[in-house]
């Protein structure tokens, strides 16, 4: 029964409580943020794409058209749990059906957390061209909120000058493979704010809240403030005890809000500086031209001139360590833990001589159904069997209140950033990296043990090369929950796998899927019931012709029939598949 209070606040909300409303024509755009002029996905003519911003206990709906032409397009809301809303997480062939070109699609969701997150494009690489954009929610009861005087958005992202069509075609080709090794494309800049040269304007004696997100797609971010600390506050949408820092190190995905005090006076302008962790980056793949650094600039005074821009970050040795950020409820550790999922990461060539990720040897290609509709079809006596949903996908079915630990090793030499969809995770154990050659460090037995009592939580961490990490959560979100990569590439190469979360209990919320939603497959020729193949009535079991191997010719969200579309003054052109440069010269404009 719920008490009075509750009960009050309840009624609180309701009335407190308000629908926003976004709609988003998503388009081409002509760019030129760092100098090079280039065409970008944006909204409504405009990019950088607009920020979504709501109260907790809001309603957002986002009103999609696509107006691309030649690509399809779907949206994540990266952070939001999606609580009773899973059809609105919004990976393609996950949750949706991708939206083609000319069809309209709604978003539709209550927001019921706090904090700093985002929204980007979740099918075919597509966000590396610009489609994304923060997602605030603000707590007028956040601890801070008495002491900050003004909120900031800062974000960090890694640019490439070729369009993601192109460079993922030539990353999944087996001439990259031959001749880099399968070596991912390496971005050719850095921004501030979808910027460069970004001022944000200060004034003495204030506290500022500065909300950091990572919203590149490759490149982790080391980030400083000229002579100004930085009082660490959330992470991931998770409130943290204070922890003062002097640089932060921001992996793709990842978010933070700091609290900035300002000088007490405006005697001088101060320097922002980010620069890209350059670890990942495949010796011979380097661009040329690449600047891993940018600046911006903490503006006290318009008149006086700026610093100079430093030369370089110098590494603290210590930004990498986030276990330090301790969660302001000092939730214990979870348990007792009734399922142990050891999860393998590798990279390796496939028979059509590709570069492909894994986990446990199974690299992931998306079913012809997306899993969100196989579960919701399934006959309630087949829904928690695995095999429905088509081993490439990856799946493991998972049951109502389970306490889960992942225990992932990395095979790979190179860090990745894993994100678990509609969760944050305690990090119980994590390694710091190990040989170089390998073989990996081994999770000790006894890692329980030794678990924090109060460990970091949050929706991405970054698991060292040759290193490992233990993460728990519960399964209390029914639904289907997405564990992969945040490196737009490994997504693409099939780093990536699929939690059927809760089956059971998903069936008995009763989603209804909006017509839009069903539009969209409609259109495609998707089916919205059935196995992984599309297989209903006696053959839910029968998953021949499940493809094992991915497309060799891919082009991420592109649409091969596709006619040309031209951005107005934009170079090169927007991506055409009937007009294409050969993988020569491609391989030459993207790899010199």
């Amino acid at each position: 029964m719920l008490s009075r209070l509750t009960l009050l606040a309840l009624q609180i909300l309701a009335v407190s409580a308000k629908t926003v409303t976004y709609n988003w024509d998503v388009d081409w755009v002509s760019v030129s943020p760092d100098g090079f002029l280039r065409p970008a996905v944006g909204i409504n003519g405009q990019w950088p794409c607009p920020s979504i911003r709501a109260d907790v206990g809001d309603r957002v709906v986002v009103k999609v058209h696509n107006c691309l032409v030649n690509e399809t397009t779907a949206i994540h809301f990266h952070g939001i749990f999606q609580q009773g809303s899973n059809h609105m997480d919004g990976p393609a062939m996950i949750t949706q059906c991708p939206i083609p070109p000319g069809e309209s699609f709604t978003y539709d969701f209550v927001i019921k957390q706090s904090g700093t997150y985002w929204w980007h494009a979740h099918v075919g690489g597509q966000y590396l061209d610009g489609l994304r954009g923060p997602l605030i929610i603000h707590d007028p009861k956040a601890p801070f909120a008495k002491e900050v005087d003004e909120e900031i958005v800062l974000t960090v992202s890694d640019w490439y000058h070729d369009q993601a069509p192109y460079l993922i075609q030539y990353f999944q080709s087996g001439l990259n493979e031959d001749l880099h090794g399968g070596s991912e494309p390496v971005p050719n800049a850095t921004l501030i704010n979808e910027a460069q040269n970004v001022h944000f304007s200060i004034k003495p004696n204030k506290s500022y809240l500065f909300r950091v997100i990572n919203m590149g797609g490759f490149a982790a971010q080391y980030l400083q403030f000229g002579e100004h600390d930085m009082d660490v506050v959330e992470v991931d949408g998770v409130y943290t005890k204070r922890h003062r820092v002097s640089q932060l190190f921001v992996a793709a995905a990842q978010r933070y809000s700091v609290i900035v005090r300002s000088k007490r006076n405006a005697k001088q302008n101060f320097a922002i500086t980010a620069s890209m962790n350059e670890d990942m980056f495949d010796e011979g793949v380097v661009p040329v031209n690449l600047n891993p650094l940018v600046t911006g600039w903490l503006v006290y005074d318009a008149t006086k001139p700026l610093p100079p821009s430093p030369p370089a970050i110098n590494y603290d040795g210590k930004s990498q360590n986030d276990i330090k950020f301790i969660p302001l409820d000092m939730q214990k550790p979870l348990g007792p833990v009734t399922k142990q999922i050891p999860l393998d990461v590798n990279f390796d060539k496939n028979v059509q001589n590709q570069n492909r990720g894994s986990f446990n040897n199974i690299s992931f290609i998306a079913p012809k159904v997306p899993t969100l509709y196989t579960a919701l079809s399934a006959p309630p006596e087949l829904v928690n069997n695995p095999l429905i949903y088509g081993n490439n996908t990856n799946p493991i079915v998972l049951k109502m209140g389970e306490v889960v630990d992942l225990l992932v090793t990395n095979y790979d030499g190179g860090a990745h950033p894993f994100h678990l969809h509609g969760h944050t995770f305690q990090v119980i154990a994590r390694s710091g990296a190990g040989p170089d050659d390998g073989p990996p460090l081994t999770i000790p037995k006894n890692y329980a043990k030794n678990a924090p009592d109060a460990p970091l939580r949050r929706d991405t961490i970054l698991i060292y090369g040759n290193g490992y990490a233990v993460i728990r959560f519960k399964v209390d979100n029914p639904g289907i929950t997405l564990f992969h990569c945040h490196i737009e590439w490994h997504v693409e190469a099939g780093l990536t796998m699929v939690f059927v979360e809760a089956p059971t209990e998903l069936q008995k919320l009763g989603l209804v899927i909006p017509d839009s939603h069903k539009n969209v497959c409609n259109k495609q020729g998707i089916h919205m019931k059935g196995n992984a193949m599309g297989r209903e009535g006696g053959s839910w079991l029968d998953l021949t012709g499940t493809p094992t191997l991915p497309d060799i010719n891919d082009w991420g969200a592109l649409i091969e029939s596709a006619q040309p579309t031209k951005a107005p003054g934009a170079n090169p052109d927007p991506v055409n598949p009937k007009v294409r440069r050969s993988r020569v010269a491609r391989s030459i404009d993207s790899w010199v």
